[in-house]
């Protein structure tokens, strides 16, 4: 019988592109929840999936938090949409972990900010 791993909370992550990651948290039920484009957002997965047979990396606790809290906080965005300056699977990481953002996620967001400020008005149907 091989041991698991994974706890629930533990943040994991799969490469891609080369030199990028791709981040989730792991459920208590060994699935894996993640903010995907590809998916359209926030989904829940089977590590298999997730994984999409490149090997996964733990990084364990970003946080205090215990793995049930974290899997809380994970699951209450399932289905938000993803959002790669706004709402990207590293954000969501730390955002389920009570972290606060990151001075590059800070500037992405303000500078967003300022762009709709100033932008054309939205149409309205």
């Amino acid at each position: 019988m091989q041991h698991d791993p994974f706890t629930a909370g533990d943040v994991v992550s799969i490469r891609f592109g080369g030199v990028l990651r791709h981040y989730g948290v792991i459920t208590g039920r060994g699935t894996v929840i993640c903010n995907s484009r590809l998916h359209g957002g926030v989904v829940e997965q089977s590590l298999d999936t997730f994984s999409d047979g490149r090997n996964v990396r733990l990084h364990g606790r970003y946080s205090d938090l215990d793995g049930y809290h974290v899997e809380q906080r994970a699951r209450r965005h399932l289905g938000k949409e993803y959002d790669l300056f706004g709402s990207n699977c590293g954000h969501f990481v730390r955002h389920a972990h009570r972290r606060k953002p990151t001075p590059m996620q800070v500037a992405a967001a303000t500078v967003r900010t300022f762009g709709d400020m100033l932008g054309r008005p939205k149409r309205r149907y």
